[in-house]
Protein backbone atom coordinates (compact mmCIF):
# COMPACT_ATOMS: atom_id res chain seq x y z
CA UNK A 1 0.00 0.00 0.00
CA UNK A 2 2.99 1.95 1.00
CA UNK A 3 4.37 1.74 -3.04
CA UNK A 4 1.43 2.56 -4.16
CA UNK A 5 1.08 6.10 -2.46
CA UNK A 6 4.19 6.40 -3.47
CA UNK A 7 3.67 5.97 -7.12
CA UNK A 8 0.35 8.33 -7.09
CA UNK A 9 2.17 11.25 -5.52
CA UNK A 10 5.26 10.34 -8.23
CA UNK A 11 2.47 10.33 -11.00
CA UNK A 12 0.74 13.60 -10.15
CA UNK A 13 4.03 15.49 -9.75
CA UNK A 14 4.80 14.06 -13.40
CA UNK A 15 1.89 15.34 -14.86
CA UNK A 16 1.06 18.92 -12.79
CA UNK A 17 4.75 19.97 -14.35
CA UNK A 18 3.53 19.30 -18.14
CA UNK A 19 4.33 22.51 -20.46
CA UNK A 20 2.36 25.29 -22.19
CA UNK A 21 2.47 25.62 -25.93
CA UNK A 22 0.90 29.19 -25.86
CA UNK A 23 4.05 30.83 -24.64
CA UNK A 24 6.28 29.80 -26.79
CA UNK A 25 9.59 31.60 -27.74
CA UNK A 26 9.90 33.40 -30.55
CA UNK A 27 13.06 31.93 -32.89
CA UNK A 28 13.39 34.54 -34.64
CA UNK A 29 13.97 37.63 -32.50
CA UNK A 30 16.07 38.22 -29.35
CA UNK A 31 14.94 39.55 -26.14
CA UNK A 32 17.36 42.59 -25.92
CA UNK A 33 17.78 44.04 -22.46
CA UNK A 34 17.69 48.21 -22.95
CA UNK A 35 15.46 50.96 -21.30
CA UNK A 36 14.18 54.40 -22.72
CA UNK A 37 13.17 57.53 -21.42
CA UNK A 38 10.78 59.80 -23.42
CA UNK A 39 9.77 63.38 -22.73
CA UNK A 40 6.39 63.86 -24.29
CA UNK A 41 7.50 67.50 -24.27
CA UNK A 42 9.60 66.89 -26.78
CA UNK A 43 8.25 68.15 -29.96
CA UNK A 44 9.20 64.52 -31.48
CA UNK A 45 7.13 62.71 -29.24
CA UNK A 46 4.12 65.14 -29.48
CA UNK A 47 2.24 62.78 -31.11
CA UNK A 48 2.16 60.72 -28.13
CA UNK A 49 -0.19 62.90 -26.71
CA UNK A 50 -3.71 61.66 -27.96
CA UNK A 51 -5.05 58.18 -27.24
CA UNK A 52 -4.69 55.98 -30.37
CA UNK A 53 -1.61 57.49 -31.56
CA UNK A 54 1.73 55.85 -32.01
CA UNK A 55 5.32 56.92 -32.37
CA UNK A 56 8.57 55.09 -33.93
CA UNK A 57 11.47 54.98 -31.40
CA UNK A 58 14.53 54.38 -33.82
CA UNK A 59 16.99 55.53 -31.32
CA UNK A 60 20.59 53.05 -30.77
CA UNK A 61 20.08 50.52 -28.21
CA UNK A 62 16.64 50.28 -28.45
CA UNK A 63 14.79 47.22 -29.04
CA UNK A 64 16.31 45.25 -32.11
CA UNK A 65 15.17 47.56 -35.13
CA UNK A 66 13.33 50.33 -32.88
CA UNK A 67 9.91 50.49 -31.07
CA UNK A 68 6.70 51.26 -31.23
CA UNK A 69 5.09 53.33 -28.91
CA UNK A 70 1.66 53.03 -28.83
CA UNK A 71 -1.06 55.16 -26.78
CA UNK A 72 -3.98 53.69 -26.06
CA UNK A 73 -6.31 55.85 -23.47
CA UNK A 74 -5.87 57.16 -20.23
CA UNK A 75 -2.27 57.47 -19.87
CA UNK A 76 -1.47 54.34 -20.62
CA UNK A 77 1.05 52.81 -23.26
CA UNK A 78 2.02 49.63 -24.91
CA UNK A 79 5.55 49.03 -26.69
CA UNK A 80 5.82 46.86 -29.64
CA UNK A 81 9.39 45.64 -31.38
CA UNK A 82 9.64 46.90 -34.80
CA UNK A 83 11.11 44.12 -36.29
CA UNK A 84 8.42 41.70 -37.95
CA UNK A 85 8.53 38.92 -35.49
CA UNK A 86 7.74 35.97 -38.14
CA UNK A 87 11.17 36.17 -39.47
CA UNK A 88 14.83 36.38 -38.89
CA UNK A 89 15.64 41.07 -38.57
CA UNK A 90 16.81 41.56 -42.37
CA UNK A 91 16.60 44.59 -44.41
CA UNK A 92 13.37 44.22 -45.01
CA UNK A 93 11.89 43.26 -41.50
CA UNK A 94 11.62 47.16 -40.10
CA UNK A 95 7.85 47.38 -39.61
CA UNK A 96 6.01 50.48 -41.13
CA UNK A 97 3.73 52.62 -38.63
CA UNK A 98 0.33 53.54 -39.85
CA UNK A 99 -1.62 54.07 -36.53
CA UNK A 100 -3.17 51.65 -35.81
CA UNK A 101 -0.90 49.24 -37.47
CA UNK A 102 2.15 48.38 -38.48
CA UNK A 103 3.10 46.34 -41.99
CA UNK A 104 6.35 44.31 -42.70
CA UNK A 105 7.79 45.06 -45.58
CA UNK A 106 9.28 41.94 -46.71
CA UNK A 107 5.54 39.96 -46.61
CA UNK A 108 3.09 42.23 -46.16
CA UNK A 109 1.86 40.78 -42.69
CA UNK A 110 0.16 43.64 -40.94
CA UNK A 111 0.16 43.39 -36.67
CA UNK A 112 -2.68 45.69 -34.89
CA UNK A 113 -0.91 48.19 -32.32
CA UNK A 114 -3.55 47.57 -29.69
CA UNK A 115 -3.02 43.49 -29.17
CA UNK A 116 -0.01 42.30 -31.42
CA UNK A 117 -1.83 40.01 -33.18
CA UNK A 118 -1.97 39.42 -36.50
CA UNK A 119 -4.38 40.74 -38.54
CA UNK A 120 -5.62 38.44 -41.44
CA UNK A 121 -3.27 35.12 -41.95
CA UNK A 122 -4.14 32.12 -44.06
CA UNK A 123 -1.04 30.07 -43.86
CA UNK A 124 -0.35 26.92 -42.67
CA UNK A 125 2.60 28.10 -40.59
CA UNK A 126 2.77 29.23 -36.79
CA UNK A 127 2.71 32.86 -36.71
CA UNK A 128 4.00 35.15 -34.22
CA UNK A 129 2.79 38.16 -32.34
CA UNK A 130 4.58 41.44 -32.14
CA UNK A 131 7.04 41.27 -29.44
CA UNK A 132 6.26 43.43 -26.21
CA UNK A 133 8.41 45.46 -24.20
CA UNK A 134 7.42 46.91 -20.40
CA UNK A 135 6.74 50.21 -20.13
CA UNK A 136 5.93 52.40 -17.49
CA UNK A 137 4.40 56.05 -17.29
CA UNK A 138 5.10 58.72 -15.18
CA UNK A 139 3.53 62.32 -16.12
CA UNK A 140 5.08 63.05 -19.02
CA UNK A 141 7.68 60.37 -18.92
CA UNK A 142 7.31 57.10 -20.19
CA UNK A 143 10.18 54.53 -19.88
CA UNK A 144 10.72 51.49 -22.02
CA UNK A 145 12.33 48.37 -21.00
CA UNK A 146 13.24 44.85 -21.11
Amino acid sequence: MKHLLYFVFALTLLTACSSDDSFDNNPYLAEPSFSYNINLNLPKYAGLANPGSAVFVNEPNVGIKGVFVYHYGSGSYLAWEASCPNHAPSNCSTMELNTPLVECNCEGYTYELLTGSITEYDGEDKVYPLQAYRVSANGSNIRIYN
